[in-house]
């Protein structure tokens, strides 16, 4: 129950075609954690939505609608949802610009009273300056009064904005002490223009984190996997320690004893990069707290699981056999780093070093997933477009792209930003949730750097792997994902967002 599969995958060759660790003596490998389908939750939740209702809200997304529009047609989605449901959420929701102000008090949703709250939620306008230093003050004055009332209730904050502070405070550092760690604070940005630096650190605080949305009209698949997480934990409050080794955090771009997650949702598989030079002493612990209900009574209790190392796979001739199954996580791994590195780096040196080192970990890449026939694997080609994204990006004012994909490969969220800053050989204009195709060059002979092609672009010529291509591979050679999912969703993930969809106008 809970845990449905724990193990960890070390490799023992460490051959990779690029550099992945600095002590020789280190070894890769990964922990999955593969969890049960769960039960809605029957813990009373507290809900509280804080809405932007600045003059920039009032720009028009697509579709000639608004960014408001889009908000209050999501909210209004994510109500009757929640109403068709036999579970305990009240929600409250504040608007903001100048001032905060509370739209509905907080309430229990149920089919009786979804349509009052409905018709009150289609009465938000949008005007005026942002002030999120009062957004963020008033809504955890409101969480903590509330949660001093109602102690049994999961409180949690669900923050949008799409711009940056024009009055009260504008220092991010004091910005982010307006806000408690106690409480899931789940943060997200909508657009190019939002104070993505603030809220990458509020998704520093213990439960905090931070999606990005490029196009407003997507807000349901955001909203659907945030609320997916609160209805749907499995664990909670987890830690996971690793014995003889290290394991990695993508936040920090470090490797540590142990890590720390809010949640976890069920029917999801978590994976979790780990390094050693004990390769067959590895293990791991896992702790967190799970919620069991008998007899209508909610009780708390503490798990904890120890991980193993999975024995290696032997022939016949009694040796090892490598399923290949740990170096697409050294690419992930690889690519994390790269990402990491491209969101925080300004200086001019080190941006060109990272393009040069994307150039090459391109060209490696698409090389082994043609060699490997895995040019449609879902997992590979979403780390290939976080490449393209992050070579085009960096140093620009678009690399909060940089940043929403870290995001999202890191936490291995459902929710993927696209990007159309990137060089095309089709109109920008047209295209919606795919990644731009960058200009091709066709030769006569039977292979063609395809990667190569995609980099002298950027006036980049130096030799990188050459791979097979025919005019099919567009899309897979850039690797274009799918950007209405990424390749982590989990089916109830899909199943939650999907079903809020059903009551999008």
């Amino acid at each position: 129950m809970y845990i449905k599969n724990a193990f960890i995958e070390m490799d023992n060759n460490n051959d990779y075609p690029f550099k992945l660790l600095d002590n020789t003596e280190e070894h890769f490998g990964v922990l999955t954690l593969e969890l049960d389908k769960v039960e809605i939750t029957k813990q009373p939740v507290f809900i509280l939505f804080t809405i932007d209702a600045t003059a920039s809200m009032t720009d028009y997304a697509s579709k000639n609608r608004t960014k408001i529009q889009y908000v209050i047609q999501t909210l209004n989605s994510i109500m009757n949802y929640l109403s068709l449901h036999d579970i305990n959420v009240t929600i409250q929701i504040n608007t903001f610009n100048i001032k905060s102000e509370t739209i509905i008090e907080p309430i229990i949703i149920t089919k009786k009273n979804v349509n009052d709250i409905i018709e009150k939620i289609e009465t938000i306008k949008a005007d005026f300056a942002t002030n999120i230093e009062d957004a963020l003050k008033y809504a955890n004055e409101c969480i903590t009064e509330y949660k001093s009332r109602n102690n049994e209730y999961e409180c949690v904050h669900i923050f949008m904005t799409d711009g940056e502070p024009t009055c009260g405070s504008l220092n991010t550092n004091e910005l982010v002490k307006c806000v408690s760690g106690e409480y899931m604070s789940i943060n997200i940005g909508f657009g190019d223009d939002h104070n993505a630096t603030l809220l990458y650190k509020l998704s520093n605080l213990k439960n905090g984190e931070y999606h990005f949305i490029d196009k407003i009209e997507k807000a349901s698949v955001v909203y659907g996997e945030s609320l997916h997480k609160v209805l749907y934990p499995c664990l909670k409050n987890i830690t996971i320690s690793i014995e003889n080794g290290l394991i990695y955090d993508w936040k920090t771009n470090t490797w540590k004893p142990s890590i720390y997650e809010n949640v976890l949702i069920g029917e999801i598989k978590k994976y979790y990069h780990v390094k050693t030079t004990d390769v067959l002493n590895i293990n791991a612990n896992l702790n967190a707290s799970i919620e069991t209900v008998t007899n209508n009574i909610i009780n708390k209790q503490i798990i904890e699981e120890e991980i193993s190392r999975l024995p290696d796979l032997l022939n016949s001739n009694n040796e090892i056999v490598d399923d290949n199954t740990i170096i697409k996580f050294a690419f992930r791994q690889r690519i994390l780093e790269v990402l990491y590195d491209g969101h925080k780096s300004e200086a001019y040196n080190d941006i060109c070093k990272i393009k040069h080192d994307i150039k090459h970990l391109f060209g490696i890449l698409v090389t082994y997933m043609k060699q490997h026939e895995l040019i449609y694997d879902s997992m590979l080609n979403q780390l290939k477009n976080d490449l393209y994204v992050t070579y085009w990006n960096i140093g620009s004012y678009t690399s909060i792209y940089i940043g929403g994909r870290h995001i999202s490969q890191g936490s291995q969220s459902a929710y993927t930003p696209s990007n159309h800053n990137s060089p095309s050989a089709i109109d920008i204009n047209s295209v919606d949730d795919i990644i731009p195709r960058p200009l091709l060059r066709r030769t006569s002979h039977d292979y063609v750097g395809i990667d190569t092609d995609l980099f002298i672009l950027a006036g980049m010529n130096d030799e990188i792997p050459s791979v097979e291509y025919t005019s099919s591979d567009d899309d897979t050679t850039i690797g274009i994902t799918d950007n209405e999912y990424s390749c982590y969703t989990s089916p109830g993930t899909r199943n939650t967002v999907n079903s809020i969809r059903l009551y999008d106008n």
